[in-house]
């Protein structure tokens, strides 16, 4: 029995294979693709194999959680939610940052880059000095980047001058929604990134089943508007007290496509290095990325202080997982 696939697809993928890029609208075809077709299969397939001829190597990258707090940006999906959260206020000591950063440093594995995480509300000295102890640790090679909430153009040339390489900053999925935070404000933060010099980490997040293919190709594509260095995807976690746990979870195999149309929809993107899957997933590293997360310290997907100790995978796991799926160091 002779196997039907669909034309369009087909021409989709063989476009790309010739370095074009998908529009929107095929974008939104590709994520309509039910996630065991033999289309959606195809799809994974051929963003794996521009990927690997584009990127050569793995990343393997670390975070720390350096602060958290009941955070007035409330987003619905975050453990550090004000209206949900169950944490204290903390930050972490010098000592205990020097601590880990020398864990993920002194793993016997190739850091590449190295994230400070602070919520949307954070202590801008206290991340100045934070910066300035982890940069005496790590490697010149290695880069510096920083999760934390919107900040000021002058912010961002102040964090590069003082050792930062990279901001990690995201559009949200149904921000001013599911969030407290307006869309001009996070673009407005992407913009002081970008005229700073610094490195734009982005990523798809948090995608619930309840986003549709239109809502996640337009947050794909404002990665390649605004030209990321970065690219990513990342599920929503779903812990006990979050208001969005009703809506429950999408599969590694949704996110895996998701990562495939990031890979297919970047592929005009000049300034893209790497594409990660967050959390740590072996379908995604088969679909378009080469780059894993390891964690320590607080984590708005963890229930637990120390996400170490929950969630948060090793730089050994990471590596593993990457080196399983092929992608050799």
């Amino acid at each position: 029995m002779a196997i039907q696939c669909d034309t369009q697809i087909l021409s989709i993928l063989d476009r790309a294979q010739q370095g074009k890029a998908p529009s929107r609208e095929e974008c939104v075809q590709l994520l309509d693709l039910a996630d065991s077709s033999l289309e959606a299969a195809m799809m994974r397939g051929v963003a794996d194999s521009i990927a690997r001829q584009r990127f050569h190597a793995p990343m393997l990258q670390g975070q720390i959680g350096i602060e958290f707090k009941p955070c007035s940006a409330d987003c619905q999906f975050c453990s550090f939610a004000e209206s949900f959260t169950q944490f204290d206020p903390f930050k972490m000591a010098p000592e205990k940052l020097r601590e880990h950063t020398k864990a993920f440093a002194e793993s016997g594995k190739p850091l590449t880059a190295l994230f400070l995480m602070m919520p949307h509300e954070f202590d801008y000295e206290f991340l100045l000095d934070a910066v300035r102890d982890v940069r005496k640790i790590i490697s010149p090679e290695c880069r510096l980047v920083v999760n934390i909430g919107d900040f000021t153009e002058t912010q961002a040339k102040e964090l590069k001058e003082t050792g930062v390489t990279g901001a990690y900053h995201v559009l949200r999925l149904q921000e001013g929604v599911c969030t407290k935070i307006s869309r001009e404000e996070r673009i407005a933060t992407i913009e002081n990134v970008k005229n700073s010099g610094l490195d734009w980490y982005y990523c798809c997040e948090p995608i619930g089943p309840e986003h549709s293919s239109e809502e996640i190709a337009d947050q794909i594509l404002l990665g390649r508007e605004y030209e990321c260095y970065q690219h990513a995807a990342m599920r929503r976690v779903n812990f006990g007290h979050s208001p969005l746990k009703a809506n429950g979870s999408i599969s590694e195999l949704r996110m895996a496509n998701v990562v495939a149309v990031i890979a297919l929809a970047m592929i005009e993107n000049p300034e893209l290095t790497s594409i990660a899957v967050h959390e740590p997933s072996g379908a995604g590293l088969l679909a378009g990325a080469n780059t894993l997360y390891a964690e320590s310290g607080g984590n708005p997907r963890d229930t637990k202080e120390e996400t170490s100790k929950g969630r948060g995978h090793t730089m050994q796991s990471c590596a593993k997982m990457l080196e399983e799926a092929g992608w050799s160091f």
